[in-house]
């Protein structure tokens, strides 16, 4: 039941994440203008780029108290957990200074504001320093419950204090300070809150509250943190090279723009993140049980679902893009511009998510130089693709780069966890498991397309018929990759009941 509860959790937080990050954008827009949301959106890939500080050490705490639960080491787990928290917070404080140190810099010479004077700039990656440092903790503490089979709290706790987040900067913004500098300010406040509390739950759901501090233990786990830190450090690098070059090379507007398309293509995270929290640790435990029927048919049977919800969504982006931005937003011209990039971003984010599942398994087996060493490869190989696109077609050519690359990744990725891990992996599970559900969904998605073009229909009718493609997609994939009786040992064992395999 537990495996079940914490993926609708997980699932329940990602979308309530998208959805308020959605809703408060038009806000955001209006108060602020285009360009303080290209400085928002700077935050984002800074915010992201920064998590390569936290050394692979928040999945390394997972996959710690995942298998210290299986072999009665709690004590351990807890000790690790808290020596770790005063790590954090020394990282916290040094990000918020260095920062702060290169803010007049970036104000200067790298942003491409036109509108926005270079000091109010500065002062707005001031305060992204400071709004980092306060969420800096919030990854362990999550990791932590994510090891110990408590993703339901953390993903509790994330909803609630992102929508009052998102209220009371809303509020501020109308009725307060309309300026980006109390933007960061309101949400480093909640930021602060939401580490806050989620120590006090990852410390009781770990337990053992007494357990010393002992910096000796983290020499145990050094070595697979260092090759997660590889793993953080190029992953980061490749997800946002793409955004790091465009910021530099076009203006904060054509900018605005691509990270609004980012915006979109995000929600697809409704699916690949809670995915990966909770069969990360489930993939541990089951590999330190030795349990490997359960694993190969957990892997094969899970990838199927979410591979059939995953590309029912990617491709419902892909061809319904304008008239959702043209709804949400009410300027078609701005949705004529997202479109293209959404389309491309939302086919490299899918193929990219599928590949959780290779590289969950690779962490869970141990094996973390496998993943680093693929990232590395493929950020060889991203680095001249997206200067080249990018300098070619602009905005566009970063999203064709993101797309290029992830469809490398699958198959180079692919491979080498069947050769290097388990057999089962192989290309095999990508072309039964992945590659079935992907055309069941395409068909009817490109067929409610055509539909949509051929009778010229309106913006709402178009998004009518493109959720029912999606749901005709969702219902094939789901038909062509289970016979009923499977379908259902399926959803035993989500829910905790025995299965033949276990």
């Amino acid at each position: 039941m537990r495996l079940a509860r914490n993926m609708a959790a997980a699932m329940a937080n990602s979308v309530v994440v998208v959805l308020i990050n959605l809703i408060a954008l038009p806000f955001y827009l209006r108060f602020l203008g285009m360009e303080a949301y290209g400085l928002i959106g700077f935050y984002a890939t800074l915010q992201t780029v920064l998590q390569v500080l936290d050394l692979g050490l928040a999945p390394t705490v997972s996959r710690e108290i995942a298998h210290g639960a299986e072999v009665g080491q709690q004590r351990r787990s807890a000790s690790l957990l808290r020596t770790l928290g005063v790590v954090y917070i020394g990282v916290a404080v040094l990000i918020a200074a260095l920062v702060a140190l290169v803010a007049p810099w970036i104000g200067s010479h790298w942003l491409q504001a036109r509108a926005l004077p270079a000091e109010t700039v500065a002062q707005a990656v001031m305060l992204m320093g400071v709004n980092l440092a306060c969420r800096w903790p919030i990854s362990l503490y999550h990791g932590a419950l994510v090891g110990a089979h408590r993703l339901a709290r953390s993903a509790a706790t994330s909803m609630t204090i992102n929508i009052c987040a998102a209220i009371t900067t809303i509020a501020v913004l109308a009725w307060g300070v309309r300026s980006i500098e109390a933007f960061f300010i309101v949400q480093a406040a909640f930021g602060l809150l939401h580490a806050i509390v989620l120590r006090v739950l990852a410390r009781r759901a770990v337990g053992e509250r007494d357990a010393p501090y002992d910096f000796r233990d983290l020499r145990r786990v050094w070595h697979f943190s260092a090759w997660m830190s590889g793993v953080a450090i190029t992953g980061l690098v490749l997800s946002q090279f793409d955004k790091i070059v465009l910021s530099r090379v076009i203006s904060l507007e054509p900018f605005a723009h691509y990270m609004l398309a980012a915006l979109l293509v995000s929600g697809l995270q409704i699916l690949t993140t809670p995915t990966l929290n909770t069969l990360f640790p489930k993939f541990s435990a089951l590999i330190a049980r030795g349990d490997g029927a359960s694993l190969k048919y957990l892997y094969e049977s899970a990838t199927k679902l979410f591979a059939t919800a995953l590309f029912a969504l990617a491709f419902g982006l892909v061809f319904q893009t304008q008239p959702l931005v043209t709804l949400w937003l009410g300027d078609a011209k701005v949705a004529s511009e997202v479109a293209p990039l959404a389309a491309w971003l939302a086919i490299g984010s899918a193929l990219n998510g599928i590949m959780y599942f290779p590289y969950s398994l690779q962490l869970a087996a141990g094996k973390p130089k496998l993943a680093f060493v693929t990232a590395l490869g493929l950020l060889i190989v991203m680095i001249p693709v997206v200067l080249a696109l990018a300098a070619r077609f602009g905005a566009l050519g970063g999203a064709l780069g993101w797309a290029s690359i992830n469809a490398l990744y699958v198959v180079v990725g692919t491979w080498l966890t069947g050769r290097k891990v388990m057999a089962f992996a192989g290309w095999s599970w990508l072309l039964r498991n992945a590659g079935v559900p992907a055309l069941a969904t395409f068909i009817p998605a490109l067929l409610g397309a055509w539909i949509c073009r051929t009778l010229a229909v309106g913006p709402w009718v178009a998004l009518g018929i493109g959720g029912i493609a999606a749901l005709v997609g969702i219902a094939i994939g789901v038909a062509g990759s289970f016979e009923p009786r499977e379908f259902r040992r399926v959803l035993a064992m989500a829910f905790g009941r025995p299965t033949p395999a276990q």
